[in-house]
């Protein structure tokens, strides 16, 4: 199977280098932990992607497949787009804070964060340690589930693991969590109506359809995630900023510059908030409100114009935040003729699960029907 790996996730025979002046040439000794796996199982690489500098903000030359005049969403913007374009049926990326889930929503294919530390990360560049996630690019969910099998697992080199030891609880009945308030902020009218088409359409095959309201602490996480990933930045990066400022994008070196002047108290109470938020959130979804997923928006709707911007990340940040698992599937295309994707978030170490039923999904979403009109108009 031929894979393609972003430019933040070290590879023996070509070069990893992070979409940054400061690392044009460089050669890793060997393969990250999850590229020896797929080489293992007996996948070849055949390149590397395009990733926005150092996994954030400045964007390489990827355009979206469906229109160039488009961004394809980052950081993994090369990863979603190879998939789309049907150059690979496989590709990785890693997410920090909406960079699997946005690009592929906007790409119109799937993307799937596991569960934090489902994949181990040792030969990945890190942006932020408490949040960093390797994620999965591939055009149908049961792709995206045979290969966490293969590639799911913990390295001594990476020592991170979820931050909820879950209770054994029943699942598989399809009970659906729809918001009255998603967790990012407002979203297109385009991409709610899709939801909404899509919540009616699970319901009249079988699935629980449930209105709930997040616990209001969810709401914070976004700007817990970015002061989280600052503060860590700013110590993985802070002394490349120094030594060559002119080698680096403004991007990272005024993300650097926020780290440094937050204060090491603010990071210390969200960094010691992060677990007992997670284990509550965990509660309230399977025990208090007994879902086996929510369904929410993987952004605000279409991909931007141009490739400046490559979206708001505020939709994914919470699940990114808590470490829970989270795929997008596409459902339709948006006024622009650019996809729109909807975003199923699950329960802790429950990956399996949260698969299974976007696979259930995927059957419902319309997206092939779409993709067979678009084609033929």
């Amino acid at each position: 199977v031929p894979v393609a790996v972003k430019d933040v996730i070290d590879t023996a025979d070509m070069p990893t280098e992070f979409n940054s002046a400061a690392y044009k040439g460089r050669r890793p000794e060997r393969d990250a932990w999850v590229v020896a796996r797929l080489r293992a199982a007996g996948a070849t690489v055949i390149g590397k992607t395009v990733t926005t500098e150092f996994a954030w903000r400045h964007p390489g030359p990827t355009v979206n497949p469906w229109n160039g005049a488009f961004t394809p969403g980052g950081s993994s913007s090369g990863s979603a787009a190879a998939v789309a374009a049907g150059i690979v049926p496989l590709a990785l990326g890693t997410q920090t804070q909406g960079s699997v889930i946005r690009p592929a929503a906007y790409c119109g294919i799937v993307g799937f964060k596991p569960t934090y530390g489902t994949i181990a990360r040792t030969g990945v560049l890190p942006l932020a340690w408490s949040l960093d996630h390797v994620g999965l690019f591939a055009r149908r969910v049961a792709d995206v589930a045979y290969v966490l099998k293969l590639v799911g697992g913990v390295d001594v080199a990476d020592p991170h693991a979820s931050h909820v030891v879950p209770a054994a609880r029943d699942a598989g009945k399809r009970r659906i969590g729809v918001l009255s308030k998603q967790a990012g902020g407002a979203i297109e009218p385009a991409q709610q109506a899709a939801l909404d088409v899509l919540a009616a359409q699970l319901a009249r095959d079988g699935a629980e359809i449930v209105a709930v309201d997040l616990p209001e602490e969810v709401f914070a996480t976004p700007a817990y995630a970015l002061q989280l990933m600052a503060v860590e930045a700013a110590i993985t990066h802070g002394e490349l900023v120094e030594r060559t400022p002119e080698l680096v994008s403004p991007a990272m070196r005024g993300l650097v510059d926020e780290g440094r002047k937050l204060p090491a108290t603010t990071y210390a109470r969200i960094k010691a908030a992060q677990m007992p938020m997670a284990q509550r959130f965990h509660a309230w979804l399977t025990q208090t409100m007994t879902l086996d997923a929510l369904l929410v928006a993987p952004a605000t709707g279409e991909p931007p114009r141009g490739l400046d911007y490559t979206g708001d990340a505020s939709f994914c940040a919470p699940w990114t935040f808590l470490g829970v698992p989270a795929v997008t599937v596409p459902m339709r295309f948006g006024p622009s003729g650019l996809p729109l994707g909807a975003q199923l978030v699950g329960a802790a170490q429950d990956d399996a699960g949260l698969l299974a039923l976007a696979e259930w999904v995927e059957a419902r979403t319309g997206w092939e029907d779409a993709v067979t009109q678009r084609r033929s108009a």
